[in-house]
């Protein structure tokens, strides 16, 4: 029996594969072009998406927040009825500039003071901290622009404001609970944020006022038997209160039992966390 023969492979089946090979790569180089323009546009929607978000939302010029307001709220009040000396100044300043850089961009920062003069009660700085430049997008942004503006609308003028405090004189009366309701009052959004709603204290907590002084035995019993207890503004609704306690060894300090006491119940009746407590100390 006669063998098949193979049929036999001409020049012109080899040339037909070599166009089909080109048509492929051919075609497959157009679907990668393809695939990386319609990536640089989804890359480029999302930029002009993000500029075009942020070029929307306003900047209040005197709170230095976004249209929707502070995200956070920090009241730090500041008993300095009787001066800090050096040390004690350096670890405020320290413990101040902590608070401001741990704090998120758009978390309210107040700054007030415990005064026997009612007219320095309240926020005498109060603004929303505002980009630092440090997680700018150089692809849209400027940096070094963002970093010198938020050194001079916000960083600049609370050291000021906190300068000028620690350089006032010696007092006669430490008004902490009336100071204290009057810088919550006075902050903007204070009861209004969903984000954290954060107090800090700055004082030896020795009230002393016409209305209350534990320097006259004046406790939790007598302000309750006085009625004020009906006067508490009950806003402290879950807020985090922190203490930075300044040690005072005077002769007629009044008692712990006075002090603590009347701490503990006025915080939990307004509603907040037990307050954290640490020693603003130079030894």
């Amino acid at each position: 029996m006669a063998r098949r023969r193979r049929p036999h492979r001409t020049s012109g089946s080899r040339a037909g594969r070599e166009r089909s090979r080109r048509r492929l790569v051919s075609n497959n180089s157009v679907l990668w072009y393809i695939a990386i323009g319609i990536c640089v546009v989804i890359i480029a929607g999302v930029l002009i998406g993000s500029q075009s978000l942020i070029s929307r939302s306003t900047i209040d010029e005197a709170t230095l927040c976004h249209s929707e307001g502070p995200i956070n709220v920090t009241s730090i009040l500041l008993d300095l009825t009787d001066p800090l000396n050096s040390t004690q100044q350096t670890r405020l300043k320290t413990m101040i500039e902590n608070e401001i850089a741990s704090s998120t961009t758009d978390t309210m920062i107040a700054l007030g003071v415990v005064s026997e003069d009612p007219e320095r009660w309240g926020a005498m700085f109060a603004k929303c901290k505002p980009e630092t430049g440090e997680a700018a997008n150089s692809l849209y942004e400027n940096p070094k622009l963002i970093t010198a503006q938020y050194n001079r609308e916000f960083l600049t003028p609370i050291r000021s404001k906190l300068e000028s405090s620690l350089q006032g004189a010696i007092e006669n009366q430490s008004p902490i609970m009336e100071a204290l309701q009057s810088l919550i009052a006075s902050t903007p959004d204070f009861t209004r944020v969903k984000g954290q709603r954060k107090i800090v204290i700055v004082s030896d907590m020795l009230q002393h006022s016409d209305h209350l002084s534990f320097y006259r035995g004046q406790g939790w019993d007598y302000f309750v038997g006085q009625e004020s207890e009906q006067r508490l503004a009950g806003n402290l609704s879950n807020v985090v209160v922190e203490i930075l306690r300044i040690p005072r060894s005077r002769e007629n300090t009044p008692s712990r039992d006075i002090v603590e006491g009347f701490w503990t119940r006025y915080f939990d009746r307004q509603g907040s966390h037990p307050p954290g407590v640490s020693s603003l100390g130079d030894l």
